[in-house]
């Protein structure tokens, strides 16, 4: 599988490379390279893939074109990203600078976030993250909105019909000047989300008169309990005066309504068992730049307001009884100065500071608890340093220090050192390098949830060496990137919630975990004609992920065995061919196998998740009446219909499709 995918990776630059033999010979060389990038493993998503299907949320976005492994629950459901075999609570992720997980969880779900509410998103990979945040011991993830400038009044909206009773609308306006800029935001998506399947976990048997079993069929079964509603509103306004200065303000207001589906496995009846999840967000960042010609100040506040709601309850005959119920309420003030320094085009300097208070009341009602779990305060505080030192022109050197606080106990100091080298310039061939030591703090649950939580943990700490190799090369007509890079990480004191001898889990640092492998990317543009265009790209991981640590007891056979959900290869591969005002897209995606267990074992049918391939396709037609652009869209989402879980137990919808129409002016 993996030669199978490395072949395919090499075909798509061998593609482009043939086709800028036959467009024009002639290179561009592009701009010098950037002293900020230096050393750094990244992922640029701009708004082409952002905003290309107005029903996918970030956590679709990045499944179809990043390396990472996004662990979902299906749409509207729990979906999480991890980042080179490690844990979701490894991945950071910022939103206009603001730390957005959960101080709770320490997660972030992306089936919460609209890929048409973000401009641009970038992924820090293993130590690069490190010039983001401290805590990303697999990385970083950094979600902004971006202002325009100079185009007058503009207008958006976007009406989708789908599959199993699904709408989703999108509206937007936009003003700017030279001087404002303004965004509206308004989305709203609902769906019933009761799609039929075929239920290989459960079997029912035929007999014939006398009793005995003639034939035995996988009953088909509907998706009961998965509807959903998402309302989400953006506000973004920023202002500049001409004489450096830049203001800005972004709120952001979100509220969801989702069914949790039931097992594949359960036999309850939907109409007596509700499983409901409720969640409010509100966002909210101001910011102020100031910037001369060798220097740059940003200043940032934000606040964020988070109330989540679960509950589990049977009704019958018009009685209540309630099963779990469970509250939460996250309150989080932040404040942040970055400034950086240019004193010549070979240093650079960049110095930040940065606060959050975060404030967490959890009650919980459950078989095993009845009341609050914790009612606390955190600060979290974070100091940083850099240098960044050209002594050549060829070579570049980024040195950087963190220290880190949280409540009275301070993360020993973060230390990272990165570098990178141009080997021939016409094609923008650079080879990288980094070293990095990273911590990662308990999240507050991990501390102080009841029952279980273990205000003795100690912080996750960890080692990432990278290396890699770059290219990209332009031409007038065509323009190929490719980057290939190997990691190896280390991370001791892996934090794992455990079940204990009482019946409620605990957790505990019991793990050491060695990650290693390798990440490659492979993107090209082609300019056919005048009127045919061609982009191709593909990303492809292959990621062991492997236990070290010493065992629990005597029973337990995790030792040197892959992580539960880890998959050993993860790929993706789309093509996009515009004509004219028709563009069709296709999108595969393949994820292996994935074990459920720690001992890998898989003689039993749920010991593993068996490999599988999404296809996924569009057409889209546009029409241009004057000032208004008008456009049509069909999309077919699991084209070849395959049967696939990406947790043990929650089906998966077959073929189904979306039709969007949209106008602009």
């Amino acid at each position: 599988m993996r030669q199978g995918v490395l072949m395919f990776l090499t075909f798509v630059l061998s593609l482009g490379l043939r086709a800028q033999d036959r467009v024009l010979k002639e290179v561009e060389i592009a701009a010098s390279r950037r002293m900020k990038d230096t050393g750094l493993e990244q992922t640029v998503l701009d708004t082409t893939v952002l905003h290309q299907n107005l029903a996918y949320s970030m956590a679709d976005i990045l499944q179809g074109n990043t390396t990472l492994f996004i662990k979902s629950y299906g749409r509207a459901t729990e979906s999480t990203a991890e980042f080179r075999g490690t844990s979701p609570s490894h991945t950071q992720v910022t939103w206009n600078g603001m730390k957005i997980n959960s101080p709770m969880l320490g997660t972030v779900d992306f089936s919460y976030i609209p890929g048409h509410f973000v401009d641009q998103a970038t992924l820090l990979h293993g130590a690069s993250s490190i010039n983001l945040t401290g805590g990303g011991l697999g990385g970083a993830i950094e979600l902004t909105t971006q202002p325009e400038w100079g185009r007058g009044f503009g207008a958006q909206f976007t009406q989708g019909v789908g599959s199993y009773g699904t709408f989703d609308e999108f509206l937007k306006f936009t003003f700017s000047n030279e001087r404002w800029s303004s965004s509206t935001r308004l989305s709203y998506g609902h769906s019933k989300n009761d799609f039929s399947y075929t239920n290989y976990d459960k079997k029912v048997d035929v007999r014939d008169e006398s009793g005995s079993i003639v034939k035995s069929y996988h009953p088909t079964e509907r998706n009961q309990s998965g509807y959903f509603d998402d309302v989400n509103a953006m506000q973004d306004v920023v202002y500049r005066d001409g004489k450096g200065n830049r203001l800005g303000a972004t709120v952001w207001y979100g509220y969801s309504l989702r069914g949790l589906p039931f097992l594949s496995v359960d036999y309850k009846d939907n109409s007596d068992f509700t499983n409901e999840h409720r969640q409010q967000n509100v966002r909210s960042v101001l910011s102020w730049r100031h910037t001369r010609s060798t220097w740059m100040l940003d200043v940032k506040g934000g606040y964020l307001y988070q109330d989540i709601d679960y509950n589990y309850f049977t009704q019958r005959e018009q009685i209540s009884n309630e099963i779990t119920h469970s509250r939460s309420y996250t309150q989080t003030a932040y404040l942040q100065a970055n400034f950086d320094c240019f004193p010549s085009q070979r240093l650079q300097f960049c110095a930040s500071a940065s606060g959050y208070y975060n404030h967490v009341r959890s009650w919980d009602r459950s078989p095993f608890h009845i009341g609050d779990n914790y009612n606390l305060g955190r600060a979290e505080e974070s100091l940083a340093l850099s240098a960044k030192w050209r002594p050549l022109n060829p070579l570049t050197f980024n040195i950087v220090a963190r220290e880190e606080v949280y409540g009275q106990r301070f993360v020993p100091l973060i230390p990272a050192i990165f570098a990178d080298v141009v080997l021939y310039r016409p094609w923008n061939l650079v080879l990288k390098g980094s070293v990095a030591r990273n911590y990662r703090y308990p999240s507050m649950d991990d501390l102080y949830f009841q029952p279980g939580g273990n205000p003795s943990l100690q912080p996750e700490r960890g080692f990432t060496y990278d290396g890699g190799i770059e290219l990209n090369v332009k031409k007038k007509r065509h323009s190929i990137q490719g980057s290939i890079t190997a990691f190896d990480s280390h991370i001791s004191d892996w934090i794992l919630w455990t079940p204990n001898q009482k019946g409620y889990w605990m957790p505990s640092n019991v793990k050491k975990v060695h990650n290693y492998g390798v990440e490659a990317h492979a993107e090209s543009h082609i300019t056919i004609s005048p009127d045919w265009h061609l982009t191709l790209s593909a990303n492809y991981a292959y990621t062991p992920s492997i236990n070290r640590g010493e065992q629990v007891n005597t029973n337990d056979a995790s030792y040197g065995k892959q992580l539960c959900y880890v998959p050993l290869v993860s790929a993706n591969a789309n093509a996009r061919l515009q004509w004219r005002q028709w563009t069709l897209t296709y999108q595969w995606i393949h994820y292996g196998r994935r074990y459920t267990t720690t001992s890998n074992e898989v003689e039993h049918i749920t010991g593993e998740l068996k490999p599988y391939y999404m296809s996924n396709a569009s057409l889209e037609r546009n029409f241009q009446l004057r000032r208004l652009r008008l456009s049509a869209k069909a999309v077919v989402n699991n084209l070849l219909n395959n049967h696939y879980v990406t947790v043990l137990s929650h089906p998966m919808a077959g073929i189904n499709g979306e039709l969007f129409f949209e106008i602009r002016y």
